[in-house]
């Protein structure tokens, strides 16, 4: 197939997810310039878009060997080491991300949550209560607690964004790090509800502050990973 139009190396990273679905773990794939010839576009659009498929965790590149394929299931994936958007995540493996069960008010900072966002207790927050899907499908429940800015909830009212980052973003506000404790939970009633789930099941758990690129805390989230649904890894190298 050639690619015309749109972002090349977008539509090149569509089509080697295409070859990479019919590979197996660890499989090598095509060279570069085998996978320019086929796709007809540069070596350097070939790059770009193994780039970003290693950034997801999806390939692995080993020098003067080849590039191998390390995850070919049909799970979400994500590189823990790479900070995106859940929205972002969802979308570059083909899905169409949405939310269910949103909810969202101003209310009061907690003594655990201005600790966190390093505020005053009983300081305006603006709080976020919502199930991301997939294709329609549940895979993540969020909860989200924003330090509150002027007009937060009126703004975000009009649109209802997807993408907090996208949001914080109308504020010239890009985040830039975020410090991330992961573990495992059973979900419980309140988790079962929102994820549609029959009985409990393990999720994956994540505790994230997310700061600004002067290392302002910005936002607080806990979000529950279903797990059947995330693949997440992070490439380790030797020094």
């Amino acid at each position: 197939m050639k690619l015309t139009n749109k972002k090349l190396s977008i539509q090149a990273r569509d089509e080697i997810l295409k070859i990479i679905n019919e590979m197996e773990n660890m499989e090598k794939l095509p060279s570069e310039q085998e996978l320019s010839a086929s796709l007809g576009v540069s070596r350097n659009t070939i790059r770009e878009a193994l780039k970003s498929l290693e950034n997801d965790g999806i390939v692995s590149p080993r020098q003067g060997i080849g590039t191998f394929v390390i995850r070919n299931s049909k799970n979400i994936k994500s590189n823990l080491a790479v900070l995106d958007s859940f929205t972002k995540i969802i979308t570059n493996h083909g899905y169409k991300p949405g939310t269910k069960s949103l909810s969202y008010k101003m209310t009061k900072a907690d003594e655990r949550i201005a600790s966190t966002l390093n505020i005053e207790v009983s300081s305006n927050i603006m709080y976020l209560d919502r199930v991301r899907t997939a294709d329609g499908k549940p895979v993540i429940y969020v909860e989200d607690y924003i330090t509150y800015l002027e007009n937060m909830y009126e703004r975000f009212k009009e649109k209802e964004f997807q993408s907090l980052f996208e949001f914080l973003r109308t504020y010239n506000i890009n985040i830039a790090f975020s410090s991330c404790n992961i573990g495992a939970v059973i979900s419980d009633d309140k988790l079962n509800k929102k994820l549609y789930l029959n009985e409990p099941s393990a999720l994956l758990y994540f505790q994230q502050i997310h700061y600004t690129n002067t290392g302002i805390p910005i936002m607080y989230s806990d979000s529950y990973f279903l797990s059947e649904k995330f693949d997440f890894n992070l490439i380790r190298k030797m020094m």
